[in-house]
């Protein structure tokens, strides 16, 4: 079957010709008589399947046979590049028609959307939460609308945009074809099919596995080691361009971060971004510019880009259907993928539906069993054994990798899990005995430490005879404290008792803490501390 069985106009056969459409994909073969026939149309197909397509082109079809100066046709559409792109294609399908449309969504000038909707373009595609806005300061003139389409619609609904949708729906005429598609149907779906469609024709495009030229990897493996992973499967593997998806958008922007300060030129888009950010980082991302893009599931679905060569799942995606969109992004137009996904203990359940769904497509992997990570699992084993004064004193580049990982868990935790993730105290520096041996040298040849010595043992003594009795403020304070006067200076930095320490020990702390400190050292110290200046 090829287009020209649909009996389309002349002018929207140009446009096909144009970018090359010559035979309808499934969706397309099956919903475009159904619109033709100006009934409701409930279709559902992943991305990926022509949807786009399937409303867009009998819709220009039918704007074609009934001009007006109106209004006739509204897209809604979950997110801003998935608007843009579906104008794209408007404007690419219909350069020979002549007919217009804008996209009114956030981010963007609204004064010139408003202009472009009181001009009245054939064919508005806009995100629901900046349409909301344009009525709320203009009177829209939605009673010449014929058409509704409501694309992503699960989508919308994960994103919270039913009441929006709903508020939308109310202000058009009863009168009017509308379309849904959708990859799921939830019952909230189900119920708004329900409420707004009449008697609609229902298409299904199953579900479809992973396409065979996709290689599918997913790697059990703690959540602080998941950074270091991903730096050894893009040092690992043949690849030029690369989707990193995250759950948050939070964890996206530090995962950004992170890759840049690791030298891996990145780019990141999410819901949060302003739209200049958003259409930098994607022109970027297409253009090579910049190999590495981190998004959240802004970028599963719909976003049409040719000549990914790898996924990565950072995150395991809740759904089945999100996985196969994900990694549907690769392995495109006849061309092999890889999709890697790294599954920590909370994944497990979630990522066995995916699992179930895949098959044998998938193969299972350990940290430890991927080239140069063959001691990693023994290290992790190694290091769960030691105390936190061991951890401590790592090499610098283990300790980097760990800050690192701590870093990007910091994203997916609560405040509380974050501050003890930043809490890192440096281990403690002792005395070597050649420092302690020269420091004794030192102290030697100055007869008035001796003295100075001598007199802070007198006041010692006199103190456990009367506790209530102190030579200066500070002594008096800590007079009554018996248990902290047999502590060892070593332990105790902040201890102000009276027991005789070495006198090496002494003299080295007093440096040490007027090395950091414009302030000198009081009492003993001080006066120690004196002696060497």
């Amino acid at each position: 079957m090829t287009f020209n069985d649909f009996d389309l106009h002349d002018d929207l056969k140009a446009g096909l010709r144009d970018i090359g459409y010559t035979e309808p994909t499934p969706i397309q073969e099956q919903s475009i008589p159904i619109i033709l026939e100006k009934k409701d149309l409930i279709g559902a197909a992943q991305t990926g399947t022509g949807k786009t397509g399937a409303f867009v082109i009998p819709v220009l079809h039918q704007i074609l046979q009934n001009p007006s100066e109106h209004t006739q046709a509204l897209i809604l559409s979950p997110t801003r590049e998935l608007a843009q792109q579906i104008d794209e294609q408007i404007f690419a399908l219909g350069y020979h028609t002549g007919i217009t449309s804008a996209t009114i969504i956030g981010g963007e000038d609204f004064s010139k959307q408003a202009k472009a909707i009181r001009s009245g373009i054939d064919i508005i595609v806009a995100t629901p939460g900046r349409l909301i806005d344009q009525t709320k300061v203009l009177d829209i003139d939605f009673s010449h609308v014929k058409f509704l389409i409501l694309d992503e619609a699960d989508r919308m609904l994960d994103m919270g945009f039913l009441p929006d949708v709903t508020k939308i729906i109310k202000k058009l005429p009863t009168e009017r074809q509308t379309l849904l598609f959708s990859a799921t149907m939830p019952d909230q779906i189900k119920k708004l099919a329900n409420d707004f469609m009449k008697q609609p024709e229902k298409i299904e495009i199953a579900i479809e596995k992973p396409s065979g030229s996709i290689t599918q990897k997913a790697y059990f493996v703690d959540q602080k080691d998941k950074l270091k992973l991903v730096q050894e499967v893009l040092d690992e593997t043949e690849w030029e361009s690369c989707i990193i998806f995250c759950a948050t958008k939070r964890g996206t922007d530090e995962l950004e971060r992170l890759l840049i300060k690791k030298g891996i030129k990145a780019g990141s888009i999410h819901g949060d971004r302003d739209q200049d950010e958003r259409n930098k980082s994607l022109h970027e991302f297409k253009s090579g510019k910049v190999p590495v893009i981190v998004a959240t599931d802004v970028l599963a679905r719909g976003i049409d880009i040719d000549n990914i060569s790898m996924i990565i799942n950072y995150d395991v995606p809740r759904q089945v259907e999100d996985y196969v969109h994900r990694i549907g992004r690769t392995g495109r137009y006849d061309k092999s993928g890889i999709a890697v996904t790294f599954v920590n203990k909370k994944d497990r359940r979630a990522f066995s539906a995916i699992q179930d769904k895949v098959g044998d497509q998938l193969e299972i992997l350990e940290m430890n069993k991927k080239g140069g990570n063959s001691s990693n699992k023994s290290e992790r084993s190694e290091n769960k054994n030691q105390d936190s004064d061991k951890k401590r004193r790592k090499s610098p580049d283990k300790n980097t990798d760990k800050s690192s990982s701590k870093e990007s868990k910091k994203e997916q935790t609560d405040t509380k899990k974050v501050a003890e993730a930043n809490d890192d105290p440096k281990p403690k520096k002792k005395l070597t005995k050649k420092e302690i041996e020269e420091a004794n040298k030192r102290v030697e040849n100055l007869d008035s430490v001796d003295v100075i010595l001598k007199g802070s043992k007198k006041r010692s003594s006199k103190k456990s005879d009367d506790k209530k009795k102190s030579d200066s403020g500070s002594d008096r304070s800590n007079s009554g404290k018996g248990k902290s006067r047999r502590k060892s200076a070593d332990s105790d930095k902040k201890s102000n008792n009276n027991e005789p320490v070495i006198p090496a020990e002494r003299i080295k702390k007093a440096t040490k803490r007027n090395q950091k400190s414009l302030k000198p050292a009081k009492g003993f110290l001080g006066l120690i501390k004196a002696l060497f200046s």
